[in-house]
């Protein structure tokens, strides 16, 4: 009878066709694509090579053999063994953490990685470690070693560049793996000690303002630490992204957009984004620019370029900043209405800063630089509602502008 004799050799192949398929299966699932890590797109690389290099520290693949950050890889090794001390972990039970997640973690970068198995458990094992000692001794001033450079009071640039360098693009580790190996270190005191993201965000607003909410502080449905501060950054209440895409046009630039009668206010909202136009006024939130401004900029549009252009609220805010300040004359209206604030800007070097803040040449070739790629396609609706409406405006008013001109110019002619 059918289905009674020995298994087939076709039966035997058809089970394995099925085991393969459903491997294939699993991986996908584990690490799906967009939990890619990628690298920063050749064009953004060439025209700003200095932004997306770290100046201080490196952290995952990419940078790994740098020897420029040889000097901060050796006090990464002091951070890991504080962290065994601290948490009376041993080592050997570390490295069977990370090696669990060793294979999964490989799979979230794009590019092939040029480290062993073991050279690369060891990497993820010293950067994961040192990522969050780094955020409880910035949490807890009293685990800072007195010969601690990083937190070293006379060179307070160094924590601003450690900060900045933990949020590029191509410096991070999956954030699995700073969460589990977090999780398996301090387990038994979550409940005296906060999450690894409200750690995060501490360390992070330490220089910037970040305004976010609890819960969303508190999604662990990010990808690495820059994906964690774009989110921190977005709106409370996001828009609905529109069902189209639209071509978000050029608008023009401030100084223009004053003489059609458009004034310029400084929103009194904490999100960057909250930008409104009625009734001729363009209410814009204040951008407290400090020295790694430029560097997470330019960092999380290069983000949003990969995998968020669907919602993208970055690429969107600087190019709709870059539209309207072209010139130092749009830069010096902005800061006047301290709707730019560079008290900060370039920080520890104050001649620099009193140089560049005095002529604002700086200010507008940073800003002038992404409006240079305002033309692209958006859903975002919010930022195209406000660009029609300023455009509709100039268009009207800049009218009458020039008819009145005329008018005047032929008065004083008769007379």
């Amino acid at each position: 009878m059918a289905g009674t004799g020995p298994t087939s050799a076709s039966d035997h192949h058809h089970d394995e066709l099925v085991t393969s398929i459903t491997n294939r299966l699993k991986q996908i699932s584990e690490t799906s694509f967009n939990y890619r890590l990628l690298p920063v797109p050749d064009k953004l690389r060439k025209t700003h090579k200095e932004a997306f290099l770290p100046k201080e520290v490196s952290i995952g693949p990419f940078y790994h053999h740098g020897k420029q950050w040889k000097a901060m890889e050796d006090h990464k090794w002091r951070y890991l063994q504080r962290f065994l001390e601290q948490t009376q972990k041993q080592l050997k039970e570390c490295v069977e953490v990370i090696k669990k997640l060793a294979d999964r973690a490989r799979k979230c970068y794009l590019e092939k990685i040029d480290l062993n198995s073991d050279e690369f458990i060891t990497m993820i094992l010293v950067d994961g470690a040192f990522t969050i000692e780094l955020f409880l001794s910035n949490r807890s001033p009293d685990r800072q070693t007195k010969n601690d450079v990083i937190f070293d009071k006379q060179k307070k640039w160094m924590i601003s560049n450690v900060r900045r360098d933990m949020s590029l693009m191509e410096n991070q580790l999956p954030f699995f793996v700073l969460d589990d190996l977090f999780n398996f270190a301090y387990g038994s005191q979550l409940g005296e000690l906060p999450s690894l993201l409200e750690l995060a965000y501490d360390f992070f607003g330490s220089g910037v303002n970040l305004k976010a909410e609890r819960p969303r502080i508190l999604d662990s449905d990010v990808k690495h630490l820059l994906d964690a501060l774009r989110l921190w950054h977005l709106p409370a209440m996001q828009d609905a992204q529109g069902a189209g895409w639209k071509e978000a046009e050029a608008i023009p630039r401030a100084l223009h957009l004053r003489a059609a009668g458009v004034k310029f206010r400084m929103s009194e909202s904490n999100c960057l984004f909250d930008i409104t136009f009625s009734e001729g006024v363009l209410y814009i939130p204040c951008l407290k620019l400090i020295p790694t401004t430029e560097s997470f900029l330019r960092n999380v549009t290069a983000l949003e370029h990969a995998y968020y252009k669907h919602d993208s609220y970055f690429l969107d805010y600087v190019a709709f900043l870059g539209n309207l300040i072209n010139t130092r004359a749009d830069a010096k209206l902005l800061i006047k209405k301290r709707i730019i604030d560079i008290e900060n800007w370039l920080g520890h070097d104050e001649r620099l800063a009193k140089t560049l803040a005095k002529d604002d040449e700086a200010l507008a070739n940073l800003f002038n630089s992404f409006g240079k790629e305002s033309r692209f396609w958006t859903r975002n609706g919010s930022f195209c509602s406000v660009r029609q409406n300023l455009k509709a405006y100039y268009r009207s008013h800049w009218h009458w502008l020039k008819v009145r001109m005329k008018r005047n110019s032929v008065s004083k002619k008769k007379l």
